[in-house]
């Protein structure tokens, strides 16, 4: 079994309307010192500059391109690609960038390493967290053909396989696997099924004792997950499992809801994880150790380009991601 997202899972992802991958910090968009590095590559441009943004996503940095670009008086032609089902510009149609996005030409089910664009006609082509799940030999031979053959760019930030991005998703993946491994749901269908039938009988369910054993069971399962948790810095997966799992019996949640209603909510629950788990193995296998970020300079300067700038970035003070640019 592949650990690999197909593009009807990415484009199941999209849809639901995150602008990038990450939720909380960045979830209105790249900012900081991450935005800074991409708005430096693009001071690089001139005025009229063609751009090509690779495996796009929702648009995150295509959309601070255009952003940049309106504030600096830039006419800039920006073209994204993904190889999933996207719609930025209708799914953020009421947000205060819409307008910036329909400047945008978005292209969906169109992989980088085949966009069907012009031969050199782009300036720049950049990519964030989309170059390493590419074919990087087809990649960048796509990217040589689409830049022009002087004073063009190629920058990317890819993910590192020792980043603390891919660390805490491996974290994700542990997290979500003990919680399945826990028995709560099987736990909490139980005692649902159990407290639906009392209550269909008019029975008191703090009089049953099959409930007050199934009770029990959860408290002790609860009790085990939280402690699994305390290893990590960042506990979020079992402590959303949990809490959405349990809000099944938190009657301002649910009060009113019937059994299957109930049981669907714990489904959500297990899709949504699963999800998660799948975009984090993703992400794992993808990422990139120092030998394959080595074998991709030497393909990009193979190509005919002039490395400029390979390193880790940091950010707030953890290797966030590795940084590749190049010109030719």
């Amino acid at each position: 079994m592949t650990d690999r997202l197909s593009a009807e899972q990415w484009s199941e992802y999209w849809r639901k309307g995150t602008i990038t991958t990450f939720h909380g910090r960045f979830g209105q968009n790249y900012d900081g010192k991450v935005r800074d590095y991409w708005h430096g590559i693009l001071d690089r441009l001139p005025t009229n500059a063609r751009i090509v943004d690779l495996a796009t996503g929702n648009g995150a940095i295509a959309l601070i391109a255009a952003q940049h670009g309106r504030r600096h008086g830039k006419q800039l032609e920006i073209t994204a690609v993904d190889y999933a089902e996207i719609n930025p510009t209708a799914l953020f149609s009421n947000t205060p960038f819409a307008q910036d996005l329909r400047g945008i030409r978005f292209l969906s089910n169109t992989p980088i390493e085949a966009t069907g664009l012009p031969d050199h006609a782009c300036d720049l082509a950049m990519s964030q967290f989309g170059l390493e799940y590419a074919d990087a030999d087809a990649a960048v031979a796509e990217i040589a053909r689409l830049l022009k053959r002087r004073e063009a760019v190629f920058a990317a930030m890819v993910h590192h396989a020792d980043s603390a991005i891919v660390r805490q998703a491996r974290e994700g993946v542990e997290q979500i696997l003990a919680c399945e491994k826990s028995g709560l749901h099987a736990a909490i269908r139980d005692l649902l099924g159990r407290l639906d039938k009392l209550a269909a009988r008019g029975k008191d369910a703090a009089d049953d004792e099959r409930a007050k054993a199934l009770r029990t069971a959860i408290n002790r399962i609860l009790a085990g997950l939280n402690q699994w948790g305390r290893q990590y810095g960042d506990p979020g997966q079992i402590v959303y499992y949990i809490e959405n799992s349990m809000a099944t019996f938190n009657p301002r949640v649910s009060g009113g809801m019937s059994l299957a209603d109930r049981l669907a909510m714990l489904r959500q629950v297990a899709a949504e994880t699963e999800a998660y788990k799948q975009r984090m193995r993703d992400l794992t296998s993808a990422a990139l150790d120092d030998a394959a970020i080595v074998h991709l300079a030497q393909q990009i300067q193979g190509a005919g380009f002039r490395i400029d700038d390979d390193r880790p970035f940091v950010f707030e003070g953890t290797h966030f991601c590795h940084v590749l640019s190049a010109t030719r």
